[in-house]
């Protein structure tokens, strides 16, 4: 059965939609209903739901409000829009928002039961579509599993976190064997070239866990396109050369790098007030010198990234949703609440609260 929610603030409507009779025949069950689309949401983050009916015009959030809601979240769910014939104009609003379908008010048995077929039928294929998408990617892995070359995965790693550009070669090694391997199975060699990246991402993250806070864009993205294999060549290598890169810049290679110790500094200390002159006395340099040379290794200042990497820390904090402001702010060595939130708000363009609720 496919778990259906209501959402109106007419309770008349509500009930109207509830006594319909022919839920079961097309699959349906009528699960939750609210009468806003706030009460929607909430809903919709505990629990899952296959299909939302909705009202366009609700007080607090109305349905377009709701729709565009779900779009910038990202949540995957089916709708269905409930107006009148004057509500045309916002109608078409929603189904650009990516609505379904919708249906006019005063309800009627047989338009509810034609746009149930229609969204049935639509359920139907999405879940056909994921069972054969999990079936494919099962069958790739298991096919695959045989010809992953773990040892030179192994071997690029090491290199990368030398800074070595031998570690470009391995890797063009790599793509040739496996692109030999699979036939030049354009999918398939992408597949495992995809794998790889995650892995020696992994590997850089293991091994200097908040790089991945200052360097998202090297970690974010491993998807290659899989247009030709001299383009998907090109572009893997471009990948491991962006990941030497990273660790060149920070100077990673080094241990006795002056730049490594204070990001490391950093990073196991950020619970306290941190200063550039704390920092260099730490390391045994110059208040002046270690952040002419932070910034000409970097490319930004000291200051900003400390606040970068204390302002990640807190959106991770945030998102757990276990904390306080004034608990984040004392997690993060702010004497002041907040002068935290006001960090935070110049940094991310949210308040603390607005941030949370983002995430909700």
């Amino acid at each position: 059965m496919f778990k259906v929610l209501i959402v109106d603030d007419d309770k008349v409507v509500r009930y109207m939609l509830k006594r319909y009779k022919k839920w079961a025949n097309y699959g349906f069950s009528v699960e939750e209903e609210a009468s806003d689309g706030k009460e929607a949401l909430r809903k919709l983050s505990v629990g899952q739901i296959d299909l939302v009916i909705t009202d366009i015009k609700m007080p607090g959030m109305d349905g377009i409000e709701f729709l565009s809601e779900l779009r910038f979240r990202k949540w995957d769910v089916c709708s269905i829009l409930l107006s009148t014939h004057s509500d045309f104009e916002y109608a078409k609003q929603g189904i650009r928002l990516g609505a379904f379908d919708f249906i006019t008010k005063p309800l009627e048995d047989d338009v509810l039961s034609e746009a149930l077929e229609r969204a049935k039928k639509y359920l139907d294929e999405k879940n056909q579509q994921r069972i054969r998408g999990e079936e494919e990617r099962r069958l790739i892995e298991d096919s695959l599993t045989h010809f992953y070359p773990k040892k030179r995965e192994e071997r690029i790693a090491d290199l990368i976190l030398a800074g070595n550009l031998a570690a470009l070669a391995e890797a063009e090694t790599a793509f040739s064997e496996l692109a030999k391997l699979l036939d030049q199975d354009l999918f398939k060699t992408a597949k495992l070239l995809e794998i790889m990246l995650l892995n020696l991402s992994g590997a850089m993250y293991k091994e200097f866990s908040w790089l991945q806070k200052v360097e998202e864009a090297a970690f974010r993205n491993v998807l290659l396109h899989i247009n030709s294999m001299c383009g998907m060549k090109s572009e893997f290598l471009s990948r491991i050369r962006g990941l030497i890169r990273v660790i060149r810049k920070y100077e990673l290679h080094r241990s006795e790098s002056i730049v490594r110790k204070t990001c490391q500094y950093i990073t196991d200390h950020i619970d306290r007030d941190i200063n550039l002159e704390l920092v260099a006395n730490e390391i045994y340099v110059s208040k002046d010198y270690l952040g002419k040379i932070f910034k000409q290794k970097t490319g930004v200042n000291f200051n900003d990234y400390l606040t970068k990497i204390k302002m990640e820390y807190a959106k991770h904090l945030l998102g757990t949703g276990e904390f306080k402001n004034y608990e984040i702010s004392e997690k993060l060595g702010y004497s002041s609440p907040d002068y935290f939130c006001r960090l935070f708000k110049n940094y991310t363009g949210y308040t603390p609260l607005q941030f949370r609720k983002l995430g909700a």
